[in-house]
This record gives C-alpha cells, structure tokens and sequence, in this order.
C-alpha cells in the first residue's frame, strides 16, 4: 500500500470516528434535522425490531426517541473494513436519559454500514442491539 493511500485511509478512519461522534453530540442537543443529515438519503435503521428507512423514517424515529433527552455515549469503536467509498464498524452504546421525571441507563451495540459521497462518510445502515 502506498503512503498516500496509508494517509488516506487514516483519514477516512478518523472521519468516521468524526461522524460516530458527531451523530451523539447532535442527539444530546436534539437536532433531528442534523442528525438526518448524517445518513445517506436511503438510509436502513434498524432498533429494537423496528426499520426506518430514508429522512422521512428517520424523522419519525428520532423525533419520538429524543423526546427522552437521550445522552449516548460510544465505547469501543471498531472499524472492521475499510475500503474507498464503503465501511462497516461495530461499537457499544452506553445511553442515558430521563423518562416521567426518573433517570435511566441503558446499552447496546451498533452494528453501521458506511458510505462515502462527495468526500463525506455517512451512514447507511445501523442495527441497534440491546445487551
């Protein structure tokens, strides 16, 4: 592999290390229309058994669940393939949140599909999985 494709793999790894990050800061300040934008347009969500698919699933997924004020948390990242346009990673979930006045803690594991478009990594499929 050549030095410029080392460096440029190093930078993709670390723009979706960007974008993992990113997708829970947004969530914690309740910006459905920005965390939209950080999946592809056509999109596959799927949490708890439920699929959401493209900005209009999205929207009514993430509208609903921020009404908990969510604060989630990654652990673990692990970036398993990596190529020009496509990747795939797994990493834990720690969230908390407020629910009828009474704190809550929770985990899982996101299992995400990535694409690259227009030089930007995205997600194109999470799986959700409760410990």
């Amino acid at each position: 592999m050549s030095e410029s494709m080392r460096i440029q793999q190093l930078e993709d790894r670390e723009a979706i290390r960007d974008l993992l990050a990113r997708y829970c800061y947004l969530i914690a300040r309740g910006d459905v229309d920005a965390v939209i934008d950080l999946f592809t347009s056509d999109c596959r969500v799927e949490i708890l058994g439920q699929v959401y698919e493209g900005a209009a699933g999205l929207r009514t997924l993430y509208a609903s669940a921020l009404d908990f004020s969510p604060k989630p948390y990654i652990h673990n990242h692990l970036i398993e393939e990596l190529d020009v346009r496509t990747a795939s990673s797994s990493c834990v979930l720690e969230i908390r949140q407020v629910r009828d006045g009474e704190p809550e803690t929770g985990g899982g594991c996101y299992e995400d599909r990535y694409l690259k478009e227009d030089g930007t990594w995205k997600f194109s499929e999470r799986r959700f999985r409760v410990y």
